[in-house]
């Protein structure tokens, strides 16, 4: 979608049923991974469905969830652990000598496992009207405040409803299940064009999100 590009009610897609979550949202603008497999064929993601995260209570079944696999956390780990160590050589200009101290190596391994273990911590599940990250969740539809901030080169999504409930994630994390990035950007849109929310502008310039129509 265009940045500058504004909406109205009447041009909102469905919201889905609660329960059934149908119809489904449209594919949503700003997904970024196109080339993830079929989620039977994820290695990345956790496909056992026996763990699926719960429904926060009393709201409609779980429709969308993904939780990165081991493999995938370990990947991320050895990944970071790669370019922590580039990193510091880079810094001290080129030189290796700072390889001689076991503390440096220590630290590297130290940091790389907590990489290791916020991927694996990572989970997240959607409903037809809600999203929920780890323990925290929100409404979709009931958002009075959506803010986009680039934290640790990665975009975030500071999102809160009207109850109080806040969630903050990366939109990388959402977009590891294409559904998910749907549902929750169908939410976003009709909190922002029907209801009002506070953004800022990344919303609207990163994530393709459009304003509100101007009232004749």
């Amino acid at each position: 979608m265009d940045t500058d590009l504004f909406l109205s009610a009447a041009e909102l897609p469905p919201k889905p049923d609660a329960t059934t979550g149908h119809p489904r949202p449209p594919r949503a603008p700003g997904y970024h991974k196109e080339d993830k497999p079929p989620k039977e064929q994820d290695r990345d993601r956790v496909r056992d469905q026996a763990k699926a995260p719960s429904p926060p209570a009393g709201q409609g079944p779980v429709l969308e969830w993904y939780k990165s696999s081991h493999r995938n956390a370990v990947i991320t780990g050895f990944v970071a652990f790669v370019i922590m160590l580039v990193g510091l050589t880079l810094i001290r200009g080129g030189e290796t000598a700072w390889m001689q101290f076991w503390f440096i190596w220590a630290v590297l391994v130290l940091a790389s496992f907590g990489v290791y273990a916020s991927s694996r911590a990572t989970e997240c599940a959607a409903g037809a009207e809600w999203l929920k990250v780890g323990k925290t969740w929100v409404l979709l539809y009931e958002l009075t405040s959506i803010k986009a901030r680039v934290r640790s080169n990665a975009i975030h999504l500071d999102l809160k409803d009207g109850a109080g409930r806040e969630v903050k994630v990366s939109t990388s994390t959402l977009q590891e299940d294409r559904d998910i990035w749907d549902l929750v950007y169908n939410g976003i849109l009709h909190s922002v064009i029907a209801g009002g929310a506070e953004t800022n502008g990344m919303v609207h310039s990163a994530l393709s999100v459009p304003r509100p129509a101007p009232t004749q």
